[in-house]
């Protein structure tokens, strides 16, 4: 009786070891592909890193401005970022496009960490944006350091002189 007893609580003690084993080895790096490639996304909040609004204070002069940068946010096409991101021997490397009002970033060579969730964008503005909310948008991209998300928001980080400022983004 011993034995059995014995036996049942040694296959309890390895049952728990294989479980254990198989939760700790997870993945903790993200599935890159999955959150970057194969959409639009759509900006939707540019405020500081750990602010509450929707825009950050004292990006616009006046009601006018933020009434029309908004509008202008509601158009289809405005203010959008795509990927296309590969690995290749370990190494996440791509191209990224956006788009602002009337300003663009073609072929901006993108690198990528999903283990430390760094990214780094680097490309060129062509064309000139006169909204405060575009040149905004448009200039923080070429400043990213680091990116949060999965495959329906993307936050992207970025230095603006001595503070961190944040954009965040839906999946369209």
């Amino acid at each position: 009786m011993k034995k059995i007893i014995h036996m049942k609580s040694i296959g309890c003690c390895l049952l728990m070891l294989a479980v254990l084993l198989t939760f700790s080895a997870c993945n903790d790096e993200d599935d890159v592909a999955e959150i970057f490639n194969g959409k639009t996304w759509k900006l939707a909040r540019l405020t500081t890193e750990n602010g509450k609004e929707q825009f950050y204070n004292g990006l616009w002069s006046s009601d006018k401005e933020k009434e029309n940068s908004l509008e202008a946010l509601k158009q289809q096409g405005n203010f959008t970022l795509s990927f296309d991101i590969v690995e290749v021997n370990g190494e996440i490397t791509g191209t990224a496009k956006a788009h602002g009002i009337r300003a663009n970033i073609e072929d901006a060579s993108v690198k990528v960490d999903g283990k430390t969730r760094s990214l780094t964008l680097n490309g060129k503005v062509t064309g000139a944006e006169t909204d405060k909310l575009a040149k905004a948008f448009m200039a923080g991209l070429l400043k990213v350091f680091k990116y949060e998300g999965d495959s329906k928001s993307l936050t992207l980080y970025f230095k603006d002189e001595n503070t961190t400022k944040v954009m965040g983004f839906t999946a369209q």
